[in-house]
């Protein structure tokens, strides 16, 4: 977020250039992204705090971890895209 106050301070926004929009709608897939691999994590530990049954508490683990993997491998293979599609 704060990232984003200085780029539109400086000049930068949304609309400025097709390259603008898409580094905002770059590090706007990122954040949501992010916030949800974290709730995921919260959850996951709440489970395991509330002292779940094994069985509840190794599918939320299990979809937590499918989560954070899934999302390592598209950032990956949006760098890769980015990297060698010139």
């Amino acid at each position: 977020w704060m990232a984003w106050k200085r780029l539109g301070a400086s000049g930068f926004y949304v609309a400025t250039t097709p390259s603008s929009s898409f580094v905002y709608l770059l590090t706007g897939a990122h954040a949501v992204h992010l916030m949800g691999g974290v709730v995921a994590l919260l959850v996951a530990g709440l489970f395991a705090l509330l002292r779940r049954p094994v069985t509840t508490r190794s599918i939320v683990v299990d979809v937590a971890g499918w989560y954070w993997h899934f999302m390592a491998a598209l950032w990956v293979y949006i760098l890769c895209l980015l990297e060698f599609a010139r």
